[in-house]
Order: C-alpha cells, then sequence, then structure tokens
C-alpha cells in the first residue's frame, strides 16, 4: 500500500491563554442569545422545534454557521470568530428550509433581512472587542480531580476540570461545571502531545472549551476505533481529514484549530490541505454545504495526483438512496422537512474516480462519543461508505467485509 504524503499549511502562532478563551465564551454566548432572540422575533418557535427545542435547532443553526466560515477562513486572525461573517449563505439556506414547513408565513425576505443586519452587529462588535481584549495577570486556578458517572449499567471514568468562576448565563456556566474528558481519551491527547510541558491540562481545557461552546457533543463522534485500525492495517492509511484532537484515531488528522490543535497531532484545517498520495479518510460534518465542498475538493485532487484513494462516510440523504433504504424498511428518521436532493452523489456516481459504494442502516452503523466513552449504536441516518480513486482497486471488496455495528 502507498504511504500517504500530503501539504498542509502552515498556520500563524496566537498567544494562548486561558482568560482569553473565557472571554471568547461570553461573546460567543452573548452572539448565541441575540441570534436566537432574532430568530424567534421574527418567525415563530414551532418551525425550528420539528425535530427537537427550538433552543438545541438555533444552538446548532449557529454554529453550524461557524463550521461554515471555518471552511472558507484563512485564519489570519482570531482563531475562534472567524472574520468573513459576511457570508451568511447557510443561514439563509437552513432557515428557508425550515419556513418551509409553514405555509402561513409571510415577508420571508423582510424577516431574514431583520436577521441578517442584527447579526451584524452584533458579530462586528464582538470582532472590535477581541481585537481590544486586554488580559490581566488575573490567575484562574484549574484544578482537574477523578470523576466517575454509571452510563448504560457501565461506570466511565474521567477526570473532570473545575474553574471557580460563574457567569449570569447558565449555559455557560453549566459547561464549566462539565468540562469532562474520559480517562482514555485524555492519555491518547497526553501520548499525542508535544506543547510546553506545564500547558498540557490547560490545553486540554480550550480544545474541550472550545468545542463545547459550539455544542460539539455529536461533533466528537467517529467510526469504531476498530474499524479505523483495520483501515490502517488494510490501506496503510494514517491520515483523517476531519477530526479533533479529541476524537481522532489516526496518527495525523485535520481539524478546526490549529494554533492549539497543532500540539496534538493537528495538520490544520482541511480546506487548507492538500493530500498528494495514499489512502485518506474522510468522515465530513453531516451538514450539506460542507460536504458537498468537500467533495468537489477531493475530486480536483485526483485529477492531479498519483495513486491517491478516498474511504468516505456521509449520510445517506440523495433521494434515490431514501428511496432504497425505504423500500428495505430501512428509512432516516428526519423527514420531517422536504430539503432539496443531495445532487452531490450523482456527481460522485458520475465520476470517472468513483469506485464503489456500500449502504447501510443506522441501526447497523455504530459510532463512538469520545466525550463520553460511550457507543451510540442508532443513529437518525443511514450511512454511505464511498471510495473514490485515481488507480483500480479493491477497497470497496474490502470495506464490504467489515462489520460497522460492532
Amino acid at each position: 500500500m502507498t504511504k500517504n504524503k500530503f501539504i498542509s499549511k502552515k498556520f500563524k502562532d496566537t498567544n494562548i491563554n486561558i482568560n482569553f478563551e473565557i472571554y471568547r465564551g461570553v461573546l460567543y454566548f452573548k452572539l448565541l442569545d441575540g441570534f436566537i432572540k432574532l430568530c424567534i422575533d421574527n418567525f415563530n418557535t414551532d418551525i425550528f422545534s420539528l425535530k427537537k427545542p427550538y433552543y438545541r435547532t438555533l444552538t446548532n443553526l449557529l454554529s453550524g454557521w461557524f463550521f461554515y466560515m471555518y471552511s472558507k477562513y484563512d485564519f489570519s486572525n482570531d482563531s475562534f470568530f472567524p472574520s468573513n461573517y459576511y457570508d451568511k449563505t447557510y443561514i439563509i439556506s437552513t432557515i428557508k428550509d425550515y419556513a418551509s414547513t409553514d405555509s402561513t408565513i409571510v415577508n420571508f425576505n423582510d424577516k431574514i433581512n431583520n436577521i441578517l443586519c442584527g447579526i451584524d452587529i452584533l458579530y462586528k462588535h464582538i470582532l472590535i472587542k477581541i481585537k481590544i481584549f486586554n488580559n490581566t495577570n488575573y490567575i484562574l486556578n484549574l484544578n482537574k480531580y477523578h470523576y466517575e458517572k454509571i452510563i448504560n449499567n457501565k461506570i466511565i471514568f474521567y477526570y473532570k476540570y473545575r474553574i471557580d468562576i460563574t457567569f449570569s448565563n447558565k449555559k455557560l456556566t453549566n459547561i464549566f461545571k462539565n468540562i469532562i474528558i474520559p480517562r482514555n481519551t485524555f492519555n491518547k491527547m497526553k501520548n499525542n502531545y508535544d506543547g510546553p510541558n506545564n500547558k498540557l491540562d490547560e490545553y486540554i481545557w480550550i480544545i474541550l472549551f472550545r468545542y463545547q461552546l459550539l455544542g460539539s457533543n455529536n461533533n466528537q463522534l467517529s467510526i469504531l476505533p476498530t474499524i479505523f485500525k483495520k483501515i490502517k492495517k488494510d490501506f496503510n492509511s494514517s491520515n483523517e481529514l476531519f477530526a479533533s484532537a479529541i476524537n481522532s484515531n489516526l496518527n495525523n488528522y485535520c481539524s478546526l484549530y490549529y494554533d492549539i490543535e497543532k500540539y496534538f497531532g493537528s495538520k490544520g484545517s482541511f480546506f487548507h490541505f492538500i493530500p498528494l498520495e495514499g489512502t485518506f479518510i474522510c468522515n465530513p460534518p453531516y451538514q450539506k454545504d460542507l460536504i458537498e465542498n468537500t467533495i468537489n475538493r477531493l475530486l480536483e485532487f485526483l485529477n492531479y495526483s498519483y495513486k491517491l484513494s478516498f474511504i468516505i462516510t456521509i449520510p445517506i440523504w440523495d433521494l434515490e438512496g431514501k428511496k432504497i433504504m425505504e423500500k428495505n424498511n430501512m428509512p432516516n428518521n428526519n423527514n420531517i422537512i422536504n430539503y432539496e436532493d443531495f445532487f452531490i452523489i450523482k456527481k460522485i456516481k458520475q465520476s470517472k474516480y468513483f469506485k464503489g459504494i456500500k449502504m447501510i442502516s443506522k441501526d447497523d452503523f455504530t459510532y463512538y462519543d469520545h466525550n463520553f466513552n460511550i457507543y451510540k449504536n442508532s443513529t437518525i441516518q443511514n450511512t454511505y461508505i464511498i471510495v473514490l480513486s485515481n488507480y483500480n482497486n479493491n477497497y470497496i471488496d474490502i470495506l464490504n467485509k467489515y462489520n460497522f455495528k460492532e
């Protein structure tokens, strides 16, 4: 098997500071609260409560917008708050999908414009605050202690971090009280760490905190570690194109926050990464725009590289795929909103680099949650495993023999 070769962009060093991270957290929740108020003032809570409580829906919508911005961001300014906030395509399209379920909504464009103008004001204010932030010498005591929790009749051992500070925002206070990490995940991060000797716990706390701000419980899911071991052995793959310092399984990975995750093996954002040769695992966030942008980049890489392959994990969202699964009594659980067709699947199948596809029922695909050291063996999505490659191989035949459930 070919050894993985790649080029990754080097980003500028930033001042990593726990006081600054807390300040970012306060600003993010001000943005979140303002965003939620703008949405429910201009629309009703009902359209955002179709699949989950409206607060969770809008929290995910805002974090989805951040992921969208990160995919187009050069990280030349703040490492958490992207400066390309003027691109709100994701917000518009997502709210449009939700609003399509209520035929009584009028003046949709005016309502959207009210939301966008409000976000502009809030976000500009945040970027100004970030630039003029004055880091004091106030020392925050970061304590770590053992913590045990029973989940599914199993005792899970964690480390729990504590900083004695409270906020007027209950959600932010709740995050502070629940920064935990399974001990096996902590040990993995410790083994991967190559930063300053006295900063390990502080850096792990910052990484956990940033992802928690984005409501990231499901963002730390991954394919089963046993599957990664098989892929590494069978295909000599050592790179994940989408991961984090928390949920990475291979030696090299792309992630959001290179400024701090570089100390744990990150090569930076996938959107600033160029794979040249070898086999790469691609499990992008389950967000339509990100998946489409990702696939288009992969197809472009295949045009100009030698012996390059991608093993891709994405949801079955296209109409044809949904019909096939429904015919086999395996529908998705997310059919409340009628989304447009997922055309990128047709582009994949029509590509000369398409080498095969495997369709897996949501009941036969288990994810591992690195945040809590638990297995989630029933999801709301049916899943594609797809192989793209610029040379002939039997990868899909090998993958067809894998058990993605256990």
